[in-house]
């Protein structure tokens, strides 16, 4: 099963309140905007039954959907119907900081067993997702600690994992494929990962240590060299990523094709999307991975993450430059230059950057999903609903 493909009764309820929600509503009460000017909600509007603070929350997003039609006029917005938290929280803080991807393996009326990565450490970790929230789990290292280069020791550095999918009894993880911001190559920044995992559980029987990485993975090296070697993309391997170098932070798997999305670079002002077979991508380094045609999705918008669905893809975008900035999830039919995009209200500050999409659950009306924020700690983990 792949978890894309998740249908069924969604585990959360339309709107609950909670005290991060009453701080949502607080700052709200600020940020609406009529003429131009800044208004202050009225405290008797503040409720203070249940059922009147969840109307206060829906009119609040409301009247803030409003405001930020100045971003983008044209598209309608989503505001987060659930809030979540972990528990216990990811203590380390370069994990809990910088979460930059995660998927799903399992899916029960109960829970859902899934896999997230922060782009600065050597581990993933599973974690479970349920009406109670967000449970984390064991860690799972992808990358020994130390390698072998020629005669020399020497340590890897982070994974700088973008992206997670899961398909057929593994999870797929991909970094970045790029330069660091300094303009230096970094081995463990190129590789594609395979985690098995057991098809009940959903987890890893062996985990790894500090030391040494997990049996159940397997990595590649190969789509560094298919990517020197693409004509289109070939100029800018050697760019930095704020300069459109390249910078992978989405991977998707659909009928055993591995779709990888870029943030950069923006090929003729469109969203980069590459196509390659997925065992192409594991043993074959003389592949060809084909390049789709650009995807307009606005003014400097890269991919943030990507995932497969129903009759095509979300992309989750934000600004192809390391900046936060408005962040949108499209659906995008394979192979149209052109997607459905909805604006994301953030359930973090200003400053977070939204960069793991997980899909949920599917219906005739919506897709929901999953977001995460890099940037924020435990990165905010908030449930959407996307209209189809």
């Amino acid at each position: 099963m792949e978890a894309e493909q998740i249908k069924g009764t969604s585990l959360f309820a339309q709107y609950v309140w909670t005290p991060r929600a009453a701080q949502t509503i607080r700052n709200l009460r600020l940020l609406i905007v009529e003429d131009g000017t800044k208004q202050k909600v009225p405290e008797a509007s503040m409720h203070t039954t249940m059922s009147g603070l969840v109307q206060v929350l829906v009119v609040a997003v409301s009247l803030f959907v409003g405001a930020c039609s100045l971003a983008f006029a044209e598209e309608p917005q989503i505001a987060p119907v659930k809030i979540l938290e972990f528990a216990p929280g990811l203590s380390i803080a370069k994990e809990a900081e910088n979460i930059s991807g995660s998927a799903c393996a399992i899916a029960s009326e109960e829970s859902y067993s899934c896999l997230l990565i922060g782009d600065e450490v050597r581990f993933a970790r599973f974690f479970s997702l349920s009406n109670d929230g967000l449970k984390s789990g064991e860690q799972v290292f992808i990358l020994p600690k130390e390698y072998k280069a020629g005669e020399q020791t020497k340590e890897y550095d982070e994974t700088d994992a973008e992206g997670i999918a899961f398909a057929d009894g593994a999870y797929y993880l991909i970094g970045s494929h790029g330069l660091n911001k300094s303009g230096k190559h970094q081995p463990s920044r190129y590789f594609l990962y395979r985690v098995t995992v057991d098809p009940v559980t959903g987890l890893a029987g062996d985990l790894g240590t500090k030391d040494i990485a997990s049996a159940q993975v397997t990595k590649s090296g190969n789509l560094e060299k298919i990517i020197a070697t693409t004509p289109e993309l070939a100029r800018y391997v050697n760019m930095i990523p704020d300069q459109e170098g390249i910078n992978i932070e989405g991977i998707a798997i659909k009928d055993r094709q591995l779709y990888v999305g870029f943030r950069g670079p923006l090929i003729a002002g469109g969203v980069t999307i590459a196509s390659i077979a997925l065992d192409d991508a594991f043993r074959n380094p003389s592949a060809n991975l084909t390049l789709l045609p650009p995807i307009k999705l606005g003014d400097g918008q890269g991919v943030r993450d990507l995932a497969a669905v129903e009759g095509g893809f979300l992309i989750l975008t934000g600004p192809q430059r390391d900046q936060a900035g408005p962040a949108k999830v499209c659906f995008w039919k394979l192979g149209e230059t052109s997607a459905k995009c909805h604006g994301v209200i953030k359930a973090g500050p200003d400053s977070s950057k939204p960069e793991a999409l997980t899909l949920l659950e599917t219906t005739d009306a919506k897709f929901q999903v999953l977001i995460m924020s890099d940037g924020a700690n435990g990165g905010v983990p908030a449930i959407y609903d996307v209209p189809r």
